[in-house]
């Protein structure tokens, strides 16, 4: 059996029915939103998405009773400047900062940054930065007789301080051959040269 859309109902936040709509899908289109996830939602747990109640066309509305606990926990956003400013719900954080909300629960799960703002919930510290840590390689440059000229912490910086791609250092790195040069210098991944040695 095909599944048919169900009927819902736009209302205000005192209850009263406002428009009716064919499906969720509808109702987000009218309002200029692409999907329907908000508004199904929140006919099943009995809050406000895009600033209204909803409800289906068979259904009462259903209001959550006072009292209930929720979900959602205060959070601290942190600038860069070190300046923090409290959010009551990841949601308000990612209206008001202009932040999607996926960004802002990888940034507090694994304590990485989302467009410059670190993220923790209230009373507990920042999360342990984890990102990119875990394949992060040291990377030496070599000169044609065999020192060491520089070291970087990663691929990344490496490319940034010789003003090259990355991909370029990870041609170099990958080549075996001892010509294989980058800016005039041989790359080589640090653990791997000292047993090349």
């Amino acid at each position: 059996m095909p599944n048919v859309p169900r009927k819902v109902v736009q209302c205000d936040r005192s209850g009263n029915d406002l428009r009716e709509f064919s499906s969720a899908k509808e109702a987000a289109l009218s309002l200029g939103f692409a999907a329907p996830n908000a508004i199904n939602r929140a006919v099943r747990h009995g809050h406000c998405a895009f600033g209204y109640r909803w409800r289906y066309a068979d259904m009462p509305l259903y209001i959550k009773p006072e009292g209930t606990p929720g979900k959602s926990r205060a959070i601290v956003a942190i600038a860069e400047s070190g300046v923090e400013e409290t959010f009551p719900s990841i949601s308000e954080a990612s209206r008001k900062l202009g932040i999607g909300l996926t960004a802002i629960e990888s940034a507090l799960q694994m304590g990485c940054k989302a467009k410059g703002y670190h993220f923790r919930y209230e009373g507990e510290a920042l999360a342990k930065s984890y990102k990119h840590e875990r394949h992060r390689r040291k990377v030496v440059a070599i000169d044609d007789d065999g020192g060491i000229v520089a070291e970087y912490p990663c691929a990344m910086e490496c490319a940034r301080s010789l003003g090259v791609i990355k991909a370029a250092v990870y041609r170099c790195l990958r080549e075996k051959d001892s010509k294989a040069k980058c800016k005039g210098h041989r790359l080589r991944y640090k653990d791997e040269y000292i047993t090349e040695e």
